[in-house]
């Protein structure tokens, strides 16, 4: 994340005119481990800080690790709670949340983070995923069936054009529930979510694509039967990377098992612990799927009454 020399200033003004030293490196230690100020300045351990210069080092050093969106997260969740009971009012808040919103970001108010406004600017960890950290995430996987036969039957330019065209549609279904596109490969792909209730916006995502799917093979779709998708989704433990080949991750290898084994033609298959969230209005349109003695998977399919 790139940081305006207008964002540090800010928060740099904000510390000074809000909170006592020791409270700054409180603060900033929630959100660079370890961190130590009187390491970072230089000043001797019996020299008291100025404030000013406690503010600067402490934005400085905020801007450098990349952290400085979280510490405006924090900032907010004292100004509105406090801390340890006693009430802090965080100036200039208003500019902060400002700046980072002319930067990209905006501030989900219920969960009290910042991530990407999307656009352009959309990138697979939010702009807040840090390489190689290890995160619990929900995965939807999609697959176009019978890949080998529409290349040796439709010509290569067709082909793309409705490859491209669905990369399209799963791309726009997902990132409308904040989540991100994280893999495709000619015939589908694998999108990440993180935020908010992500069991729930992944498996929401499968079954609009099964839907959107079957309105665009009915009124655009140029070949001459309907595309055909199978569909998972699956949560657990996931380290990011950028590059999606470096990602080595139990969840998604059974997340391809899942999808490649047990998912029908035109099906959406989650597994337990997503089905777990789905809640009384959604668990309804999925049937248990019994794939061995001891384990279930649950199964969405369009249904016509």
């Amino acid at each position: 994340m790139k940081i305006s020399q207008r964002l540090q200033n800010y928060i740099s003004q904000s510390l000074s005119q809000s909170m006592d030293v020791a409270l700054m490196e409180r603060l900033a230690a929630r959100v660079i481990n370890g961190y130590d100020l009187y390491e970072q300045t230089g000043f001797p351990a019996n020299i008291p800080i100025p404030q000013v210069d406690a503010a600067r080092q402490i934005a400085a050093d905020l801007a450098r690790s990349g952290h400085i969106h979280r510490f405006a997260e924090l900032l907010i969740e004292v100004d509105r709670t406090g801390v340890m009971g006693r009430p802090v009012s965080i100036r200039l808040l208003p500019q902060i949340v400002k700046e980072l919103e002319v930067l990209g970001y905006r501030f989900k108010d219920g969960e009290g983070i910042f991530v990407e406004a999307g656009g352009r600017g959309r990138t697979k960890g939010w702009g807040v995923l840090r390489e190689g950290q290890l995160y619990e995430l929900s995965f939807l996987r999609v697959d176009i069936v019978g890949n080998t036969a529409l290349v040796r039957r439709y010509s290569r330019r067709i082909v793309i054009q409705v490859y491209n065209e669905v990369r399209r549609l799963f791309t726009n279904i997902v990132e409308k529930r904040d989540g991100r596109l994280w893999q495709w490969e000619g015939d589908g792909g694998v999108a990440a979510f993180y935020y908010g209730n992500k069991n729930i916006q992944a498996a929401l995502s499968g079954m609009e694509m099964l839907l959107e799917l079957f309105m665009y093979n009915l009124f655009q779709c140029p070949f001459s039967k309907p595309v055909q998708v199978r569909l998972a989704v699956h949560t657990g433990p996931c380290p990011f990377h950028q590059d999606f080949q470096r990602i080595r991750s139990d969840t998604l290898r059974r997340l391809e098992v899942i999808e490649s084994e047990f998912a029908e033609t035109d099906s959406l298959v989650i597994t337990p612990g997503v089905y777990s969230d789905m809640g009384n209005k959604l668990d309804s349109f999925f049937k248990a799927l019994r794939v061995s003695r001891h384990n279930l998977l649950y199964q969405y399919k369009l249904r016509w009454e």
